[in-house]
C-alpha cells in the first residue's frame, strides 16, 4: 500500500525555460493569459500542493493553477518576494543598502538562483546572488507616547 502524502508538504520551487507543452490544456481557463506573460522564462515559482486537482504556483501575488508540468525544479530560496533584506558590503562590488525581494530568477549561466531588489521604491537593475544578502526583520512600528503637562513639572496648565 502507497503511503499518503503530506498533509502541508514543503513547497516546491522550479521555473520554466520552455512553455511545457501544445496548447493551454495543462492551464486553468482563468490563468491562460497570466501565463501567456510570463512563461516561459527565469521566474521561479513555488508550488505549493493541490487544488481541485490543480497545482498552486506563486510567484509574489501572482498565482497560476496547472496540470501537472514539465518544469526545472530549482533550490529553495534564501529569501521570498516581498521579503526585506539587506546586501552586504563585498569590496568595490556592492554597497550596503537595504530592499525587498521583488524578483527571484534562475541563472542559467551561473547555476544558481538570482534577486532583484526595490530600493527606496526604484527596482534596481542588479541581480543579487543568495551570498550577498542577508534577512532584515522589518520595522515595528513605534507606539506614540504623550506626555501632558502636570504643573508639577515646571510647566504651566491652562
Amino acid at each position: 500500500m502507497n503511503p499518503l502524502p503530506p498533509v502541508n508538504p514543503e513547497p516546491v520551487y522550479g521555473y520554466f525555460p520552455w512553455w511545457p507543452e501544445d496548447g493551454d490544456a495543462w492551464l486553468h481557463p482563468e490563468d491562460v493569459a497570466l501565463a501567456r506573460r510570463t512563461i516561459p522564462g527565469p521566474r521561479v515559482w513555488r508550488r505549493e500542493g493541490l487544488s481541485d486537482g490543480w497545482h498552486e504556483l506563486h510567484y509574489g501575488a501572482e498565482r497560476l493553477r496547472i496540470r501537472p508540468a514539465l518544469w526545472c525544479e530549482a533550490p529553495r530560496p534564501r529569501a521570498e518576494i516581498g521579503d526585506l533584506v539587506e546586501i552586504l558590503p563585498k569590496g568595490l562590488t556592492h554597497e550596503p543598502h537595504t530592499g525587498l525581494v521583488r524578483d527571484i530568477h534562475w541563472d542559467e549561466h551561473a547555476g544558481e538562483l538570482r534577486y532583484r531588489l526595490e530600493v527606496a521604491g526604484r527596482v534596481v537593475d542588479a541581480l543579487y546572488a543568495g551570498e550577498d544578502f542577508k534577512h532584515v526583520s522589518p520595522p515595528s512600528p513605534r507606539e506614540e507616547v504623550r506626555i501632558e503637562p502636570s504643573g508639577e513639572d515646571g510647566f504651566e496648565v491652562e
